[in-house]
């Protein structure tokens, strides 16, 4: 068969899988099904220890597999793919997703009619076929305080406090937003081109954040399409699934992480040193909230987690990122 070139492709579709075997197979199936624009899938798998990388060879034989000796985290893992992509656009997609009724076709379609977008994303649903907010507002110190806060939670429907995941709003319109959460984040070439690949100093969580933020600085916008709709599981990953003391650690040494640099480097030392003070200041706050449980096996377990954070936020040897804040961003294909 002859290959097909880049202008005969419309979209690449991204896919990184980590220990996912069952659900990564429903999704590629999902695809399979519902798309009919010409396409091509890209799985990269992270050193997996279960048969994702097999299920991909022996049922997905169109789709180009990439097989990482270690776990190379979210953001390097898309850019090995997107490194080989042909198509017009790019389409990232967590594997514990399910397309639903030519959801890949109709964000092409979107895309096609709204040249100014560099990104869109669809209508994102709970298991359940509930909603979830998949738009967010850049973070920012105002908005980690009203999480600490809770007001988020107390007051979903304000437009002040439901800011950051635009809870007030009912998802029912096409709209620019800051950003839009990387498990369906369809991406056009050229915007890619202009602002370059996916931050490798994000090992997980974030580097949809920054990518968004930096089309926004180009002059793209980023746009939500509620149109196109897949399902998204959510925490369907081995890391995820890991006992509790695990998950404790993935959350401080990437999450964490992961937000810092990412204020560091877009908001400026200030900025991020304010970050952690709030931070500080909370978890000491719940800390010694729970120093006052009764159930000694819970009072263990919880201040082991949260003693791990503070110890990790009060370092002054924290690691940011990978590589040496200030360095380039990785550049486009």
């Amino acid at each position: 068969m002859k290959a097909r070139r880049r202008q005969d492709i419309d979209v690449s579709i991204v896919i990184v899988s980590y220990n996912v075997a069952t659900v990564l197979d429903e999704c590629l199936a999902s695809i399979r099904k519902e798309t009919t624009v010409p396409y091509e899938i890209l799985v990269v798998d992270n050193a997996s220890s279960d048969r994702s990388a097999a299920i991909v060879q022996e049922r997905y034989p169109e789709a180009t597999l990439i097989r990482n000796r270690v776990n190379a985290g979210f953001a390097r893992a898309n850019n090995q793919a997107i490194r080989e992509a042909r198509g017009r656009y790019l389409l990232l997609l967590n594997p514990d997703t399910l397309v639903l009724d030519g959801a890949v076709d109709r964000l092409v379609r979107f895309m096609d009619l709204h040249p100014d977008a560099g990104a869109c994303g669809p209508r994102n649903l709970n298991p359940d076929g509930t909603l979830q907010h998949n738009c967010h507002c850049f973070p920012d110190l105002f908005l980690r305080l009203v999480e600490h806060l809770q007001l988020q939670r107390l007051y979903p429907h304000n437009r002040v406090y439901g800011r950051e995941h635009l809870t007030y709003w009912d998802f029912e319109s096409v709209r620019s937003v800051d950003w839009i959460t990387g498990c369906s984040l369809m991406i056009r070439r050229p915007a890619l081109h202009s602002v370059g690949l996916l931050d490798e100093n994000y090992f997980m969580y974030s580097e949809e954040v920054d990518f968004c933020y930096r089309l926004k600085k180009a002059g793209w916008k980023v746009l939500f399409n509620p149109d196109a709709s897949i399902v998204h599981y959510g925490g369907q990953s081995a890391l995820h699934q890991a006992q509790e003391r695990v998950f404790a650690r993935s959350i401080v040494t990437n999450l964490f992480q992961s937000r810092y640099y990412f204020f560091r480097k877009n908001y400026g030392p200030a900025s991020y040193l304010g970050l952690r003070t709030l931070d500080l200041i909370y978890f000491a706050a719940v800390y010694l909230k729970n120093l006052a449980r009764t159930d000694p096996e819970a009072r263990s377990r919880k201040l082991a987690e949260y003693g791990t954070i503070l110890r990790f936020i009060a370092s002054p040897k924290m690691p940011l990122g990978r590589m040496p804040l200030g360095g380039k961003d990785s550049p486009p294909p």
